[in-house]
């Protein structure tokens, strides 16, 4: 199970998703401070900064090029925080 996180703040669903052994592949959230927390504990996941850019080409190409192709086979869990 894979999840992407929206509003991610400073990671709390990507905590309890981590928790629940689901792998953290994508967050995207605007806040600098954030940003810095989300890379720091996952840094192997694609941290975007603005979800009014952020578009599914842009998540293909990156998560493409950490997980290979095979990222899109598996099972998908979104969540997201209060903007």
């Amino acid at each position: 199970m894979i999840h992407f996180s929206f509003f991610s703040g400073i990671g709390g669903f990507d905590l309890a998703s981590e928790q629940m052994g689901w792998k953290n592949y994508l967050s995207c959230e605007i806040n600098p401070f954030c940003n810095q927390v989300l890379n720091y504990y996952w840094p192997d996941a694609y941290h975007h900064a603005d979800i009014k850019t952020l578009d599914y080409a842009t998540i293909d190409i990156e998560l493409s090029k950490r997980y290979g192709s095979h990222w899109r086979n598996d099972d998908l869990i979104l969540t997201g925080g209060f903007p």
